[in-house]
């Protein structure tokens, strides 16, 4: 969750991993993966892992594809998964996720809710994205990063 403590978020995949019900992502790199065996047409590879601000969770991007998945396998590209995942997603968070046409991440459906924000789009022809993100974090970092642009533009005396 967000917030989470970054050792109670370790802690945490340890005992699922220990559990068998997640695994590291393959290829070496730092992510979580847990396949979804049932819940959709086919299984389903869900990766994720946070960014940490101050030790606690601050945003989690969390991956969905196919493991079928190939560029000839037009069935299981992003594109047809993209739906899938947002139906799932306003079962449990809520029916109300709005659409907005991002410049550069095509459709992006977004909800807010408290100092939660969930955006929904396609990475690309494979993966399905979701980031959650702490507003309440988000506003104080552009803040400070507001703060240091002015103080880069001040005069020195």
């Amino acid at each position: 969750h967000l917030g989470m403590a970054q050792r109670d978020f370790f802690d945490h995949c340890t005992e699922l991993n220990k559990q068998q019900k997640i695994t590291q992502g393959p290829g070496g790199s730092t992510n979580v993966e847990y396949r979804i065996v049932d819940e959709y047409d086919s299984e389903i590879s869900m990766r994720f892992f946070p960014t940490f601000i101050d030790e606690k969770i601050f945003e989690m991007p969390v991956t969905y594809s196919y493991v079928a998945w190939a560029p000839w396998n037009r069935q299981y590209w992003a594109e047809n998964l993209l739906p899938k995942v947002l139906e799932k997603y306003k079962s449990i968070y809520g029916d109300d996720f709005k659409l907005i046409n991002h410049p550069t991440q095509g459709k992006v459906y977004y909800k807010i809710d408290g100092k939660r924000r969930i955006n929904i789009f396609i990475k690309d022809e494979q993966h399905v994205q979701s980031v959650f993100t702490d507003l309440k974090v988000e506003k104080r970092l552009n803040e400070e990063f507001e703060k240091s642009q002015s103080l880069e533009k001040a005069p020195s005396n």
